[in-house]
């Protein structure tokens, strides 16, 4: 299988946002409530006209995409600005990192993450953070295998109105 890995551009607003949308029903289906899922399908078309690459990348945030075949299989987002209020100032953000359920156990969730640690060395940050919902033991477990401990901080994420608990995992650079 022939992997092949860029940043973003400007006219992968549909198949980024139509990713995002299918992995988060594949990873939280267990988790979140049907109605979250259907509001976020029925903004993919939306979302993909105002997506622009600027709004991913620049000096202090990079967006990369996984691809096979031409067709995005996995993505990432990062910044050296942590929006999370208790790392903010000290860590870098791994923002996104989604694969495709069927593309998940190939190596592309570590390339992917491996893009953003390399770029966020080069930039002088020292250490990152990863959020994940505490419920996606899937995920963490992922996170646990490269290497992330877990913080202490933990903090609700906000859907509809319902706090849904995320913890945090710190890497050193």
């Amino acid at each position: 299988m022939d992997i092949r890995y860029r940043q973003i551009r400007t006219e992968d607003g549909y198949e980024w946002y139509t990713l995002l949308s299918k992995v988060w029903r594949a990873s939280y289906a267990h988790i979140l409530p049907e109605e979250y899922f259907d509001a976020r399908d029925r903004s993919v078309e939306s979302r993909a006209a105002a997506f622009t690459e600027e709004m991913f990348s620049g000096d202090r945030k990079i967006a990369y995409v996984a691809e096979c075949d031409g067709k995005i299989v996995g993505l990432i987002f990062g910044t050296l600005d942590s929006d999370y209020e208790y790392f903010k100032g000290d860590y870098a953000d791994l923002v996104a990192l989604y694969v495709y359920p069927e593309y998940q156990g190939m190596g592309i969730g570590t390339a992917l993450k491996d893009i953003f640690v390399k770029w966020a060395q080069a930039k002088k940050a020292d250490r990152y953070v990863i959020g994940v919902l505490k419920e996606n033991h899937k995920a963490r477990k992922v996170y646990e295998s490269w290497g992330g401990k877990l913080s202490d901080h933990e903090q609700d994420y906000m859907i509809m109105g319902r706090g849904y608990p995320e913890v945090f995992y710190v890497y050193e650079i």
